[in-house]
């Protein structure tokens, strides 16, 4: 099974979304977790299909979730917010969530169809951010053998889950950013290994006109240095050398 510290490597340097998720849902599964969700819901607005990924191991029961729009009605969503960080669901955990209504666990007994009777939900969001954001670890493991998982590589779960939900995050606001003409010309001007004189003399502007069009790319490109800001403008396909 796959440390921290291998996890952490691996995740944080995937240079795109999907390749995070795909190293992220391998060691989910590693665990024998059938599979994963990663979604998010705004505060009392219903999600679309497009807030919810699914692991490809779940590709039926992801069909029968929006064909029956369960999206709409899913407990995970809801109630998140006012649960623990993490906490246990599915149909062995019926008893726990006695405020579940028959639409509830509707959609939970259809999950159950598939085979999927106990997960695990590791909330990413504060109790007063306005979207709800987290992982479910899907399973067909009995109530104890899930709670004996919990109880020994939970904290290693929600770490890395963490680790996974905030590289997600920066890898889809970078491949969101964009760059003017000239921010992209300095970039590329500088992988060249023109300093920053060279780059004003190159395009005939001033340097300090240079260094203003590279703090912009550092900005909205979440990065430190001005090394750091190219090698995420190529990464994400922002420039091409």
């Amino acid at each position: 099974m796959m440390k921290l510290e291998q996890f952490a490597d691996q995740v944080l340097s995937a240079s795109s979304p999907q390749s995070a998720w795909n190293k992220t849902v391998s060691f989910f599964e590693s665990f024998g977790f059938k599979g994963a969700i990663y979604g998010q819901r705004q505060r009392d607005v219903v999600p679309t299909v497009n807030d919810i990924w699914f692991s490809d191991r779940l590709a039926d029961w992801k069909a029968a979730y929006f064909e029956q729009k369960d999206y709409e009605r899913d407990p995970l969503f809801i109630y998140a917010p006012n649960l623990p960080s993490q906490f246990m669901t599915g149909i062995h955990f019926l008893p726990d969530h006695a405020y579940l209504n028959a639409e509830d666990i509707a959609v939970i007994r259809r999950a159950q169809e598939f085979g999927l009777t106990s997960g695990i939900a590791l909330r990413m969001s504060r109790d007063e951010d306005p979207v709800v954001k987290g992982w479910h670890l899907v399973s067909s493991f009995s109530r104890p053998d899930i709670e004996a998982i919990n109880t020994q590589f939970g904290a290693l779960l929600h770490i890395c889950a963490a680790i996974a939900h905030h590289k997600i995050g920066r890898l889809e606001n970078l491949s969101q950013a964009s760059l003017t003409t000239r921010e992209q010309e300095c970039l590329l001007l500088l992988a060249k290994g023109y300093r920053t004189a060279m780059i004003a003399d190159h395009l005939s502007i001033k340097a300090v006109t240079v260094d203003l069009h590279l703090r912009n790319a550092r900005t909205k490109l979440g990065a430190r240095t001005r090394e750091q800001a190219l090698a995420n403008a190529i990464a994400t396909g922002l420039i091409h050398l």
